[in-house]
């Protein structure tokens, strides 16, 4: 069977780690890219190295990557966005598909950033048959982001703002969940999904 590539992909707070939750429980391969993107920084690699070089020691904590210090630097600054960037995406993108060349059949990867940097992904070897797109109502994923980081509405919205605005990347989407309500109805789409598909049980 041939492999496809499905990238799955949505602003922050928008419910992307749920429905990649939801196809493992198919038992489907979902490659995550923040996962990846953690492995890569543990304590002693050579891009944690590279991370406390561009940005400072006040990145650390104990020998260890402060991700929330991190984020607070990148998210305040595109410039500095972009150098994390040229670090950690080059690696993340071959981990990637090191972890699919052996896969058949539908291979899902959860990436944050999937349609902000659709062309440089490209440029590495990674093409995607398909785009799924999460999709959440303003108020609603403002809410969540708080609730979920434990952060004020102003750095909340700050955050958001730092993202491609979800309108935008709905001309990118082979298909666009809503998960503005509650998780049945994400994952009857998504059930819809993958029958199109034409993966049984779903």
């Amino acid at each position: 069977m041939k492999q496809s590539k499905i990238g799955i992909t949505g602003s922050i707070a928008s419910g992307k780690s749920i429905l990649s939750a939801y196809l493992g429980g198919w038992n489907l391969p979902v490659i995550d890219a923040d996962l990846i993107a953690r492995e890569l920084v543990e304590p002693g690699s050579v891009y944690l190295e590279k991370i406390a070089e561009t940005f400072g020691d006040d990145v650390l904590e104990y020998g260890a990557l402060n991700r929330e210090k991190l984020a607070e630097v990148v998210f305040s600054d595109a410039a500095k966005r972009k150098a994390l960037n040229a670090i950690l995406h080059p690696p993340i993108y071959r981990a990637m598909l090191d972890l699919s060349k052996n896969l058949y059949g539908p291979v899902f990867y959860d990436i944050p950033l999937l349609i902000e940097n659709l062309d440089e992904m490209r440029e590495n070897g990674l093409v995607f048959d398909e785009i799924w797109l999460l999709d959440t109502d303003p108020e609603v994923q403002k809410k969540r982001l708080m609730q979920r980081d434990n952060i004020d509405e102003e750095y909340a919205l700050r955050k958001i703002a730092a993202q491609m605005p979800s309108e935008e990347k709905k001309q990118y989407a082979t298909r666009i969940f809503d998960n503005s309500k509650d998780l049945l109805h994400l994952y009857h789409q998504v059930d819809t999904a993958l029958e199109a598909l034409g993966i049984e049980g779903a």
